[in-house]
Order: structure tokens, then sequence, then C-alpha cells
């Protein structure tokens, strides 16, 4: 859902809602980080993936904290924006059959995925 399409009212409303989303595409990602690990054939690309994998990780936790605080279950939010982005990530890598072109579409994948972070 869109930040207008949602019955925002108040600011705890719009908190919640944010929170929500940011949570939904931390979830994705910490998915999409695997793929991204195996498909890289770079050792310095898997690990700095490997390295981003463990950083969401702690992301995902300190959002379910935050949840915790405001008395509120973590729940993600269908967030469009990263589900796109990854989803082209995917497409593009699936397409590319030469080592270093796969690892510079996943560096571009994952600059995408930064950018939306």
């Amino acid at each position: 859902m869109g930040l207008f399409t949602k019955d925002i009212k108040t600011m705890d409303d719009l908190f919640l809602h944010v929170l929500q989303d940011i949570y939904y595409a931390e979830k994705q990602i910490l998915k999409a980080l695997p793929d991204m690990v195996e498909k890289a054939t770079n050792r310095d690309l898997t690990a700095a993936f490997k390295a981003h994998l463990a950083e969401t990780q702690k992301h995902v936790q300190r959002l379910e904290q935050a949840f915790e605080l405001v008395g509120e279950n973590p729940k993600g939010t269908t967030c469009p924006a990263i589900d796109g982005i990854i989803k082209e990530a995917n497409g593009i890598a699936g397409e590319v059959a030469e080592k270093k072109v796969l690892d510079a579409a996943l560096i571009a994948a994952a600059q995408a995925v930064e950018h939306y972070e």
C-alpha cells in the first residue's frame, strides 16, 4: 500500500505505517541477499554481501524491538518499491552469463537497494 492510500489520521498512525514499511523492506532484503551471495563470483563482493546480510539481520532485530516498545506486533506492510527493486535485480542477474558482468549487475542491484534503504 502506498502512503496516501492508507487510513493515516495521526502521527502515531504514520509512524506505525512507516515502521511496517521499513520492516517489510528489510525482511525482503533479508530473503534476497543469500541469493546474491550465491551468485557473486568475486570473493570481495561475496564478503560484502555476507556483511550486508549480517547488518540486515541486526536491522530486523532492532525494528522488532521498536515494535515492542510501541506495543505492536512486528508486521510488515507490502512495499511495492522494494519488491520492484528486488524483482528487477533478480531478472537482470538471471540474464547475465559473463562473471564480471554478473558481478557488476549484482553491484548495481545492491546500490539500488542501498539507495532505497
